[in-house]
């Protein structure tokens, strides 16, 4: 991959402008073989270049849930997982997003986010977060995973959220 910092931005918010659009354009980006390359630039040094990657995904993922799955088979709920887990504030929110997309499509796409450890990461998430749209993002997120099943609802319980989303609607 090209090291020119600007230039990746550059790359991945086109891509992910492209792909934010329509199912048709989404699918031709990801046949352009995007993953699991992509993933690789979630670890970037350049932040901007990160947070354009996550988002990218997130434009891809919240399309269908074919391709969310092909997100998840390419590694990329874990890879968002550790993406989460590695930055803060504004530049976390279209990893917490994705993760809300990707779960909200079906009960299967839901579990594979909680077998990522997705739920633990938005916890965290939702404690060290100062900043009430991430918080929102992050809630939201949460409610995609715990909707489906009386399981997946116990698995968000688990995570010790429910104080910390009512202290955030009591503030």
């Amino acid at each position: 991959l090209n090291n020119d910092e600007k230039l990746k931005r550059q790359v991945f918010s086109a891509l992910s402008q492209i792909s934010k659009h329509s199912v048709d354009l989404a699918e031709m980006v990801v046949e352009a073989e995007i993953f699991p390359a992509v993933l690789t630039c979630l670890r970037d040094p350049d932040e901007y270049v990160k947070k354009n990657v996550a988002t990218l995904i997130r434009e891809i993922a919240k399309h269908t849930p074919e391709l969310s799955q092909l997100v998840v088979n390419a590694g990329g709920v874990a890879a968002i997982v550790d993406f989460i887990a590695d930055t803060k504030g504004n530049v976390r929110l279209p990893g917490v997003m994705m993760l809300g997309y990707v779960a909200a499509h079906s009960e299967n796409l839901s579990m594979a986010v909680i077998a990522s450890k997705g739920v633990n990461q938005l916890a965290i998430t939702l404690h060290e977060e100062t900043e009430d749209h991430v918080q929102a993002a992050t809630a939201w997120s949460l409610g995609q995973i715990g909707r489906h099943t009386p399981e997946h609802a116990k698995s968000v319980a688990a995570a010790n959220v429910l104080p910390k989303l009512l202290a955030c609607y009591m503030r």
